[in-house]
């Protein structure tokens, strides 16, 4: 892991006053909000029990190889640039990114293969190659998907409606059925190719958000839109850089972050929250509270049971959670040609494998994998000579509504090695004997590094019934003064999503807190 932050601390004798804001936890939409609500002069707090920042964004460091654990490339760096200017910084000079060309590659089950670029030209060469009556159907799903996402954008995701009731009184509601909800991405991709190599390839991105392209509505299809349209990006200083350099424009505009630090507990007091209570019983108040904490494990673990209503412990159980994550981080002496930076190798039964993992909720027979390898951008990331894999295989998540248990301590050595295997037979030959390197993270961990209920990766299932304005909002619909910043929120996952989550949850407790900035 990253080493271990200095506190921000008050000495003794002269004791600082009350934060106007205390913030649970310092990922990155805690982090976010902390910049713009002390770029507005209000005294801002954050308390994480790591001793680094990032949650689930985090780093770690093993033999010579620096691994970032969890999102992998940025997309949309319009938001990331907003936030920088918002707070008086250029993000150029502090947090520069590299657009990859091609995105990434896709491995098909009979060896074939597709790069996908935000290169016009490139990626009509692309679909030709690969089924070459489809370069039209390309060409309606860019101009359809632009319209979706002017629309869903404008009005749904930079903007969060709390209501139906909202929608109709401010004339979106044609907006609203404009965005392609009733069906799935799956469904969708039908109106635009007949081959389902490209189907596949412009829907498997609901997996980014933990679910079946099956089950995810189509508005979700305005993901792949945007990686055609804007572009996939990386730090050239590695993904962990987003978080460093956010922390540090954090600690610039006066924020106090205190690591180490378990918040046990948020203070619940005449239906407000009023503080909270750390592990050593210590109560800290504030007048706002908000908790960067996935926001079912808050409700679940921080709030005391007999004051939660809407949420209570029934309710939680009867939300839709994403898949889980295992994950592989492999250090390797040599370089395998057919790898780019970004790589999905698609298994030949992936209808199959999409019903075991969403709808049986079992670990897939025969899994489709994603590899990554960042060392080819960055060789800073990996010693001289030598790459990092980072595996990642989509699990059950370990919500106990699941048919299947999986005691992950007991699997999780067994399944890597069907995964290292499952990678050997796509090609990429005596993996096994190039190892030299090799740590796991299951479900398990993702529940204890980043507070995620049942390890579910990335959080809550983006189903119609949980998006835009059926999505938990910042402002809690039950305590007074407590606020919700993260991927669970609206407008959902994926960094760009966080940083709009903060930007409007910042916007919310501003009207609270009229100053001049």
């Amino acid at each position: 892991m990253p080493r271990p932050r200095k506190n921000d601390t008050t000495s003794s004798a002269k004791k600082s006053p009350s934060p106007d804001i205390l913030i649970v936890g310092a990922g990155l939409g805690g982090l976010s909000l902390a910049c713009r609500l002390a770029k507005n002069g209000l005294r801002v707090e954050i308390y994480e029990k790591n001793p680094f920042p990032g949650g689930r964004a985090a780093q770690k460091k093993v033999k010579g190889y620096t691994i970032d654990l969890g999102p992998t490339f940025l997309l949309m760096p319009g938001e990331f640039e907003e936030l920088f200017a918002y707070c008086g910084k250029k993000m150029s000079d502090v947090l520069p990114i590299d657009l990859l060309l091609p995105s990434y590659r896709l491995h098909y089950w009979d060896a074939q293969h597709m790069d996908v670029s935000s290169n016009l030209p490139h990626m009509l060469a692309e679909i030709a190659r690969v089924s070459p009556r489809e370069t039209s159907g390309f060409l309606r799903y860019l101009e359809h998907e632009y319209h979706v996402y002017e629309t869903v954008y404008q009005n749904f995701i930079a903007h969060s409606p709390t209501s139906l009731i909202d929608i109709l009184l401010s004339g979106k509601a044609f907006s609203f059925l404009h965005a392609d909800g009733f069906h799935s991405m799956w469904d969708h991709m039908e109106n635009f190719f007949t081959n389902p190599k490209l189907k596949l390839a412009f829907s498997f991105q609901s997996m980014y958000l933990g679910q079946s392209p099956l089950l995810t509505p189509a508005t979700y299809s305005i993901v792949p839109y945007v990686e055609l349209a804007q572009g996939v990006w990386y730090p050239r200083k590695g993904i962990y850089s987003i978080v460093t350099e956010i922390e540090k424009l954090a600690r610039e505009l006066g924020v106090i972050i205190h690591y180490g630090k378990k918040v046990r507990e948020i203070v619940i007091e005449n239906n407000a929250a009023v503080g909270i209570r750390l592990e050593n019983d210590e109560i800290i108040r504030s007048a706002t509270i908000v908790s960067d904490v996935d926001l079912p494990a808050t409700y679940a673990k921080l709030i005391n049971a007999q004051h939660r209503k809407k949420y209570s412990d029934a309710k939680l159980m009867k939300l839709e959670y994403t898949c889980s994550a295992f994950m592989l981080y492999l250090g390797v002496d040599q370089k395998y040609e057919q790898l780019l930076h970004h790589n999905v190798f698609f298994c030949e039964n992936y209808l199959q494998n999409f019903h075991e993992l969403f709808e049986q909720k079992v670990l897939p027979t025969n899994p489709s994998i994603y590899v990554n390898v960042p060392s080819l951008t960055n060789p800073k990331l990996a010693p001289k000579g030598k790459h990092l894999l980072y595996v990642l295989v989509p699990v059950p998540s370990n919500d106990p509504k699941n048919a299947q248990h999986i005691d992950w301590d007991a699997e999780k050595n067994a399944f890597a090695d069907k995964i290292i295997e499952q990678l050997e037979k796509n090609g990429l030959t005596d993996l096994k004997k190039h190892i030299c390197m090799k740590e796991i993270l299951t479900p398990n961990e993702w529940e204890a590094l980043g507070g995620l209920h049942h390890g579910a990766t990335f959080g809550l299932s983006p189903t119609f019934f949980q998006s835009s304005v059926f999505r938990p909002q910042q402002k809690s619909e039950e305590f007074k003064n407590l606020y919700f910043v993260g991927s669970s929120t609206h407008p959902g996952g994926g960094m760009p999503m966080v940083l709009i989550s903060a930007r409007t949850c910042a916007e919310k407790i501003l009207s609270l807190f009229p100053r001049e900035k």
